[in-house]
Parts: C-alpha cells; sequence; structure tokens
C-alpha cells in the first residue's frame, strides 16, 4: 500500500523571514548517520508484547472486556479514550490490522461491546463534566466504535455509534456563535474541540450531512471563543480561568487545527481564518535560536514560567502536526512547512533520547504518549522516511523505550512513579496517553512507517487521517 508521503515533506532549505530572523538551515547541515539500526520485525515483536500483556491484564466480563486504567490499582477501570477502555480497542484494532491475528480483533470487538454497554447505562456519564469530550468522555467511544464496525459486519456498532452521536445532539446547546457541549473546556482533550474534531471525522468517514453540520456549528463555536490580538487568536484552555496553554492537547494549536479540518471539509474561509490566526498567534510566540524552535508552556500559573517541552501535549511533537495540516489545507502552507522543519531540526537537535537540552524539560511522565517520547517516536518515525537524521534519531528514542521496559513473563509493559497533579505513587498504565497501549500504538506507527504501509489506525488528531478529506490547493 502506498504511504501518504505528501505529509513528510523532503529535505528543504528555509528563509525564515523577519519574525524570527535570518537563519539558513538545511537537512544536510546535520551530521548523519547511514543504515537503519532497528529491524521492522522486531518493532512489531514489541507491539504484540504489549498486546499480549494488556490481554493478561484484561477482565472478561458478562458485557464484553474491560481493563484497570492501571494494573496496580486493578479498581481504576474507565471506558474513556484517552486512559480507558476506548484507547485497548482502538489498540487491538490496529494489532489485527498489523498482525491479521483474529485473537487481536476479538479483544477489540469485546472491547467495543463493554462500551456498548456503558452507552446504555443512563448513570455512565452522569458525573462527568467532561462527558462530551474525545479524550475522556463519549467521543473516544465512538471512536472505538468507528473501529469496531470497519472491522464487523455486526450492526449494533453503527447503531451504537448513531446513539453516541444523538447523545451529542441532545448535550449540545446552540448560542449566537454556534454549538456548545461545554461550559468550562475549549480544548482538544477536555473539550469542545475534540467534540467537534470527533463529529467531523464521523462525518467524512460516513458522508453523513447533518454530523457534518453539527461539525461546524461547534467550529463555529469555537471561533466565538478566539481572545484576538494584534499578531493573531488564541483559545483559553478554560473559560473561567486566564490559562494560556498555546500548544495541542489544551490550546490554540489544537483548536486552530480543528478549525482547518473542519473549514476544509465545509469550505467555510471563515474557519480557515481562524486557523491562519491561530498559527499567526503561534508563530508571533515562538522562540527560534540556532534554527531550533521553541513555543512555551504556557501563561496563567508561576510553574509554567520559562518552560518548554518537546512531547505531542504541550510541545514540538504535538505542534508539528497542526504545521502538517495546515500544509495540507492549504492555509500559509510555505510559512508551515517551515515551522514543521523548524521542529524537525529541534527533535534531532536538543539531545533526545536522554534529558533534553536546556530549556526543553524533561517530562513527567518520560516514556508516553502525552508528554513523553512515544509521541515523538510516533512523528519521527514518519519523518524518517526522508530524513537519516530523523531516522537516527528514532531508533534512538526506540531503544532507549524498549530499554526502560517491565517484563514479567506475560509481556511488555511501563512502569513510572506518577507526578502530583497525576496522583503520585507508582503505575502501570495501560491507556493510550499514559500506558502501554500509547506506547505500542507509536511502535505500530514506526512499524507501519518502516515496511511502506498506510498507519494501522489513525486518530482524527493526527494529521495523516485527513490526507484525502481535506487536501486543498496551495495558497
Amino acid at each position: 500500500m502506498n504511504r501518504r508521503k505528501n505529509l513528510w515533506p523532503a529535505t528543504i532549505l528555509i528563509f525564515y523571514g523577519p519574525w524570527c530572523g535570518a537563519q539558513l538551515y538545511a537537512e544536510s547541515a546535520i551530521e548523519k548517520t547511514p543504515g537503519q539500526t532497528v529491524v521492522a520485525a522486531d518493532v512489531l515483536d514489541l507491539a504484540e508484547e504489549v498486546g499480549r500483556w494488556l490481554a493478561a491484564a484484561a477482565i472478561q466480563g458478562p458485557q464484553g472486556i474491560s481493563w484497570p486504567n492501571d494494573t496496580l490499582h486493578p479498581a481504576s477501570v474507565g471506558y474513556d479514550l484517552g486512559s480507558g477502555v476506548a484507547g485497548k480497542a482502538v489498540y487491538f484494532a490496529a494489532l489485527h490490522r498489523a498482525t491479521g491475528n483474529s485473537d487481536y480483533l476479538d479483544m477489540a470487538l469485546g472491547a467495543a461491546d463493554y462500551l456498548i454497554a456503558v452507552l446504555d447505562d443512563p448513570v455512565s456519564f452522569a458525573d462527568n463534566p467532561r462527558r462530551a469530550s474525545l479524550y475522556t468522555g463519549i467521543c473516544g467511544i465512538g471512536i472505538a466504535l468507528l473501529e469496531a464496525a470497519k472491522l464487523s459486519e455486526n450492526p449494533q456498532y453503527d447503531r451504537a455509534l448513531e446513539q453516541v452521536i444523538d447523545q451529542l445532539d441532545e448535550w449540545g446547546s446552540i448560542d449566537a456563535t454556534g454549538l456548545r457541549w461545554n461550559d468550562e473546556f475549549n480544548d482538544l482533550l477536555y473539550g469542545d474541540t475534540g467534540t467537534t474534531l470527533f463529529l467531523a471525522v464521523v462525518a467524512a468517514q460516513t458522508k453523513d450531512a447533518v454530523v457534518l453540520a453539527m461539525a461546524r456549528q461547534g467550529a463555529r463555536g469555537l471561533l466565538g471563543e478566539a481572545q484576538d490580538t494584534p499578531v493573531g487568536s488564541y483559545w483559553l484552555f478554560r473559560r473561567s480561568k486566564e490559562f494560556n496553554l498555546p500548544n495541542f492537547s489544551h490550546g490554540t494549536a489544537g483548536v486552530a487545527y480543528t478549525l482547518a479540518t473542519v473549514g476544509a471539509l465545509t469550505n467555510d474561509e471563515d474557519l480557515l481564518a481562524g486557523a491562519a490566526a491561530g498559527f499567526d498567534y503561534i508563530r508571533s510566540i515562538a522562540e527560534i535560536d540556532n534554527g531550533r524552535l521553541r513555543i512555551p508552556y504556557g501563561w496563567g500559573s508561576d510553574s509554567w514560567d520559562g518552560l518548554f517541552e518537546f512531547g505531542w501535549a504541550h510541545g514540538l511533537a504535538g505542534d508539528a502536526i497542526f504545521f502538517q495540516q495546515l500544509q495540507q489545507v492549504g492555509v500559509e502552507p510555505k510559512a508551515a512547512a517551515e515551522f514543521e522543519e523548524l521542529s524537525k531540526h529541534t527533535l534531532v537537535n536538543i539531545n533526545l533520547p536522554g534529558v533534553p537540552a536546556e530549556p526543553f524539560a524533561e517530562p513527567s511522565t518520560p516514556f508516553d504518549w502525552r508528554f513523553g517520547r512515544a509521541g515523538a517516536l510516533a512523528l519521527l518515525s514518519r519523518w524518517a522516511v526522508q530524513s537519516e537524521n530523523a531516522a537516527r534519531q528514532r531508533d534512538a528514542l526506540w531503544s532507549h523505550i524498549v530499554a526502560a521496559a517491565a517484563r514479567d513473563g506475560e509481556g511488555v509493559h511501563w512502569q513510572i512513579d506518577t507526578p502530583a497533579f497525576m496522583g503520585g505513587g507508582r503505575a502501570a498504565f495501560t491507556g493510550l496517553l499514559h500506558g502501554a497501549a500509547g506506547i505500542g500504538l507509536a511502535a505500530l506507527h514506526m512499524h507501519a512507517a518502516m515496511t511502506d504501509h498506510d498507519p494501522y489506525v489513525l486518530l482524527p488528531d493526527d494529521s495523516a487521517a485527513w490526507a484525502d478529506l481535506v487536501s486543498r490547493p496551495q495558497q
């Protein structure tokens, strides 16, 4: 199968304009290490070892298959995409596609069956203020059901997906600007950005005009939350607090990514202009030194002053996805390509996989998808197809992550000492954002890229998910 090579441009020579001073860099400026040091079969083996560990940790119940969010605290069973059952359903769907192993298919569908039971329980969402969200609410269930429907002819998964859409329709409220589901959160993880993006991917895959209209209304609502400045627009993480977290998971990069996506799907120039305004703001706060790009963690807490991260949530691994999507939809593609190249140059030159070079901080969870090295690994795996330096960095990250794995005879996982904001103490997480499923998914992305295969599963916050759906003429 043909991998989507247009998303990861080849080596280019860049002139950075007056917003960052004159810088001139090319891929050849970095010392190259020829050859590939990691074998694709070993990468897939590790992904299967993750699958075996998750299978051993699974809870087989009358309504389907579930997992504890943390195997060291087995009562912690959740349904969501980020930490819970929905994320494991997605992982086993990807593992089945990568291997053809029907046991993994059974795990994916068993998890989807459990999620249908969650939907049917009227109290499932009663105490969740983020009930409509992508990573902590019902939309994550919808993502798992989308994958199940692709793998099974059983119509129950399509019906359950319709149930998710109906519930979002019931929860939504219309105001002067658009459609909202959350009174507090704007962002991709917890708020209306993730909900809107979920509706967009459902509409794109099912060709449902009503769902697309809901997505457009959601994007319009987000546009109404923009904080306009002379240098562009930003979005607050929470509407009641002055928390400006500009990167992908909680702020402007993720919101503008979604505006670009829905704007391209619906040919809505206002949404595309909103995405461009978000990019203008990101450029205005960017710090570029010796060809290395930094985007501040945020403002609103003293602990964020001078903080920079490299990961998916608050750093370049996530922001680069936004830059890719801008190129794909034709919004300021030349500048977006420059910022993607800056992101790549930075990620291969800040001492990873070791402790990152200052001012970049070591993440609080070092190996995972959300904050740590797995999110960067997935991105570098795609760049590595056309960049020897990215391939070298990918292999180093891979070896670092593998060396940290715990092996207990039932597969492989990772244990960490969690930071205080996550409760503290030792944990062995199972999920996508912080656990084994997310690291395994990064391995599957790596394997797909190494074998010239389409990714085995794509979440809607991955620009590759939209390659055949939103491409527009370059402007």
